[in-house]
């Protein structure tokens, strides 16, 4: 799949990826950590519904007609509430320098093509743009990174703003990325990953009251992540979690999936899970060499 991929890559420009806001994750379930019965158990879902729009939206991300991970996106702060993807084993894929925009966000019966922004009326209504980055010292920070991609195509997948929040440039380039790479070694080393797959998600805790980027983008206090994989040293599905504030403090914690959650439903005012108050084993040893 990855060599094809790349194949038409090379062969079609320019490269546009197609994404859908979606009424349900039901049409991309495969991102999603599966119960006794098989049945995708999504993160805990936000709504709210103002004039017949809610501000969450559901978003399928697809790329040359195959999903490739799943996002929740908050239309008001501008930055995703989490983005949900599977990680299969390490593939060192390649970056691209351009970001794209959803035109479905901003436009009603917008093209479901991820395009690049000077096709898109009324652009930025409800979605962050580049020109909102550019001189804030802050990072468009990727959720679903390109470290953890499954091949090229959805490496290049991953660069859509709407999988990218405001990130301290120090926080992204220090920290965050050590634990991105940790995780990575982790599930490559010790899950189970021919018979099974590494359910990952990762989110942003908005900043309360906004601190905004451009007048505009909602700056996160938090980033967090959390995994979940079958170990095949124990033989049983095991997670872990990371949580770090949005600075140049260098400050990262690891913590069981429950702690997490605990700490999230504080932040959000509610109840949330991520694997809906499943795959609770923790790994009982640390898996980031803190600094």
């Amino acid at each position: 799949m990855g060599f094809l991929c790349g194949l038409f890559l090379l062969l079609t420009l320019p490269v546009l990826a197609l994404t859908e806001v979606v009424t349900s994750f039901s049409k991309c379930p495969q991102f999603f950590w599966k119960d006794q019965n098989g049945k995708a158990v999504t993160p805990t879902i936000f709504t709210q519904v103002t004039n017949g729009h809610d501000r969450y939206q559901k978003i399928c991300q697809r790329y040359k007609n195959l999903y490739q991970f799943a996002t929740l996106y908050d239309t008001a702060h501008r930055i995703p509430v989490y983005s949900a993807f599977n990680f299969t084993g390490i593939q060192k894929c390649s970056r691209k320098s351009d970001w794209l925009i959803e035109p479905m966000l901003d436009v009603i019966n917008g093209s479901p093509e991820m395009t690049t922004e000077n096709k898109v009326q009324n652009l930025g209504q409800n979605q962050a743009v580049n020109e909102d980055y550019v001189k804030t010292g802050y990072d468009k920070g990727h959720l679903y990174p390109v470290s953890q991609a499954d091949d090229q195509c959805t490496a290049f997948a991953t660069f859509t703003l709407t999988n990218a929040a405001p990130q301290h440039l120090r926080f992204n380039r220090g920290v965050w990325n050590q634990m991105e790479r940790a995780v990575l070694n982790y599930m490559n080393t010790n899950c189970q990953l021919n018979n099974n797959i590494a359910y990952i998600v990762t989110g942003t805790v908005p900043s309360n009251p906004s601190k905004l980027m451009n007048n505009r983008v909602n700056i996160p206090k938090y980033f967090w992540n959390a995994f979940c994989c079958f170990d095949k040293n124990c033989r049983k599905w095991v997670s872990k979690a990371h949580k770090g504030p949005n600075d140049d403090t260098g400050t990262l914690l690891e913590l069981s999936l429950n702690n997490l959650e605990a700490g999230l439903s504080q932040d959000y005012g509610q109840a949330f899970s991520v694997f809906g108050g499943q795959c609770q084993n923790d790994i009982n040893k640390p898996i980031y060499p803190k600094p």
